[in-house]
């Protein structure tokens, strides 16, 4: 694979994910279709990563190892897996996922069929820390529709989970958005302007096995998207982030930035009115964990403690 472009590009951030890495690359490297490079960027690791991607990466030409010295955030960590990555297709997978063996197969033969489709998802199976099935989920996605506005819709909810997120991807469509930005949640807003250049396909088979354990980001920082932030940008933590605003506001550039025609980028800001009449509950509670924020900085250190492997790697 090194002499040649791979079709598909399987990014793997992580740090200190030695505990469910080697599954995750074992899925990989067993999957049916076999035209793929896996690319893991290890964000400075202190564990056994590095031994377990070096042995994988000396067994296995497809796998490219690359490490940064120090911890530069989650968000930081998956743009430099998709910036290491060749293919005609991309994906993520957290290193605490795995994928079922038919998972490339099906999302690369989805996409090959369908030339407006920008991203290919197929249904999702939660699997605890053992590895053993915790629930069947459908997610069903509005957004293999026709009209952008639809698409966007569906994809600006807060209700939604972004699973998606580790679906395959047109290369092309991800170098024309804005990947991963500088506040929590920006993985909606990713898949949300993804829709405003192409409708995504789902698999109806349940083909990704999403790990749900104690020391996901989200689990450790359940209702705080202010402190998520500072996790997943740790250059964000002493400064003052108003998430919900900033998403806003990157709807609003997504829509400026899209391909679409007037009317359908009409279409779309009338749907982010709507979006604020839902969610702006929301934003006041930006300006109350600001100003709680504020109060507190005063007594608090500016601790930088190893909370999880989610701290600087893959899992969201």
């Amino acid at each position: 694979m090194r002499g040649k472009q791979p079709r598909v590009s399987v990014g793997v951030p992580v740090f200190n994910g030695d505990n469910f890495l080697a599954e995750a690359l074992d899925s990989v490297l067993a999957q049916t279709f076999g035209d793929f490079e896996v690319v893991i960027s290890d964000n400075g690791s202190s564990d056994r990563t590095e031994e377990i991607c070096r042995g994988y990466a000396e067994r296995d030409p497809r796998v490219h190892y690359h490490r940064s010295d120090v911890n530069r955030g989650v968000y930081w960590n998956f743009k430099r897996a998709l910036e290491l990555g060749h293919g005609d297709y991309f994906m993520w997978l957290a290193h605490d996922d795995k994928l079922a063996p038919l998972f490339l197969e099906r999302c690369v033969a989805a996409l090959d069929a369908d030339p407006g489709a920008v991203l290919s998802y197929p249904k999702a199976i939660a699997i605890d820390d053992k590895g053993n099935c915790l629930v069947y989920k459908e997610q069903n996605l509005n957004a293999g529709v026709a009209r952008p506005n639809e698409r966007f819709r569906e994809l600006i909810r807060m209700e939604h989970n972004c699973e998606a997120i580790f679906g395959l991807v047109r290369m092309e469509a991800l170098h024309k958005i804005r990947v991963f930005g500088g506040f929590a949640d920006a993985d909606r807003v990713m898949l949300s302007e993804l829709a405003l250049h192409g409708h995504y396909s789902q698999v109806p088979e349940f083909l990704f096995l999403h790990r749900e354990h104690a020391l996901r980001t989200t689990n450790v920082y359940p209702q705080s998207r202010f402190q998520r932030t500072a996790i997943l940008l740790p250059q964000k933590r002493a400064k003052i982030v108003f998430p919900h605003f900033r998403q806003f506001g990157e709807y609003m550039l997504a829509i400026h930035r899209s391909p679409l025609g007037w009317k359908d980028r009409l279409r779309c800001y009338h749907e982010m009115l709507h979006w604020l009449r839902l969610y702006w509950r929301r934003m006041v509670r930006d300006v109350k964990e600001v100003l709680i924020y504020l109060m507190r900085r005063p007594l608090d250190g500016a601790g930088s403690g190893r909370t999880s492997a989610a701290a600087g790697g893959g899992s969201a």
